[in-house]
């Protein structure tokens, strides 16, 4: 796969919210939020086949959502049609501080 729908997008992120019990034992270092995030960059990175070079810019450097940035930094180019990830990021942080 090399784009994403914002449908299918908004489905990955549903699916990780719903293992999010999973993921919060997998990376217990990370805030739950940073987690679901992080997650999420994999997914991406994975369904995407994104180039090792590619993800080699993706360390988010002193961003406060290093996570977020880097999801937005993938999808950019490989949304079609094109879409804003960032509300959909945004309901998931939320959703994540609601549980």
């Amino acid at each position: 796969m090399s784009t994403i729908s914002e449908k299918e997008f908004k489905k990955l992120c549903d699916q990780i919210y719903a293992d999010r019990l999973q993921i919060y034992d997998f990376v217990p270092s990370l805030s739950r939020r940073d987690a679901l995030m992080w997650m999420l960059l994999g997914c991406l990175v994975s369904l995407l086949s994104v180039a090792l070079p590619e993800q080699s810019g993706l360390d988010g450097g002193s961003t406060a959502d290093p996570y977020g940035d880097a999801v937005c930094e993938i999808l950019k180019d490989r949304t079609a049609p094109f879409f804003d990830p960032r509300p959909h990021l945004r309901e998931l942080a939320a959703r994540t501080e609601d549980a």
